[in-house]
């Protein structure tokens, strides 16, 4: 097979009890092209959010985001995808806080994978609560 026009591949690994695994590759960059040809919506949805990752990666400053963050909403919510259009409301709702991303170039990232941590330790310690109960837990708070 003649692999010189793949420009983006995509790898994957799948299991099925034991050890039997399914490897699934795929040119992303054809797929991406099928998806919006025979999927419409899908693909434009697509767009809409590739666009809302290349403005953080690519707008250098406040105003330059802004106007995209707006022509963005503005697009979304002239589509006929219904499923977007509460994700604009969403925007339209956090407007000034996702703009405070490009004041200050932090996010609250950390303290949300801290918080996952700790949600994930208390949902594998249920059925654990009377030992823990005894446990002198300020000894094991977590500091970042």
């Amino acid at each position: 097979m003649d692999y010189s026009e793949v420009t983006a591949f995509g790898i994957d690994e799948t299991s099925k009890k034991g050890h039997n695994y399914i490897t699934l590759a795929v040119d992303l960059k054809e797929k991406k092209e099928s998806l919006m040809k025979l999927h419409l919506k899908t693909g434009r949805a697509l767009m809409m959010r590739e666009e809302l990752q290349e403005m953080y990666e690519t707008a250098e400053n406040r105003e330059t985001a802004e106007i995209r963050l707006n022509a963005l909403c503005s697009w979304i919510m002239h589509s006929r995808i219904s499923e977007m259009k509460p994700f604009a409301k969403l925007i339209k709702n956090h407007f000034d806080e996702i703009l405070n991303y490009f004041d200050y170039q932090y996010t609250n990232a950390i303290l949300e994978g801290v918080n996952s941590i700790i949600q994930n330790i208390k949902r594998r310690a249920r059925g654990f609560t009377k030992a823990c109960g005894k446990l002198p837990l300020e000894k094991y708070a977590i500091m970042v």
